[in-house]
């Protein structure tokens, strides 16, 4: 299963260490709400927390991966939702 294509940001945690704000393409992001947060556990991207963020209305999935600690932006978020739909998919046929 292909990744989403990422390109990487620049991110400003909180006091918990969750992104605050991010940078990316000359622009600043304001982080409104997280929507969801957890690891990825395929492969070479095992051990990653994703965050699914909003900001200015539009949602972003944003990468940090922890053992290079280094952020990256996916820049399409909807391929992680459907890549997410057809792991379980395939997880319930297996079954």
């Amino acid at each position: 299963m292909t990744q989403p294509q990422s390109e990487p940001v620049t991110v400003q945690v909180n006091r918990f260490g969750a992104p605050g704000l991010f940078r990316w393409q000359g622009k600043t992001y304001h982080i409104d709400t997280i929507e969801r947060i957890w690891r990825s556990s395929q492969g070479r991207y095992s051990g990653r927390r994703v965050y699914l963020v909003r900001s200015r209305g539009r949602r972003f999935t944003l990468h940090f991966d922890q053992r290079l600690k280094r952020w990256s932006l996916a820049r399409a978020p909807w391929r992680t939702r459907l890549g997410l739909a057809v792991q379980r998919l395939a997880a319930r046929i297996a079954a």
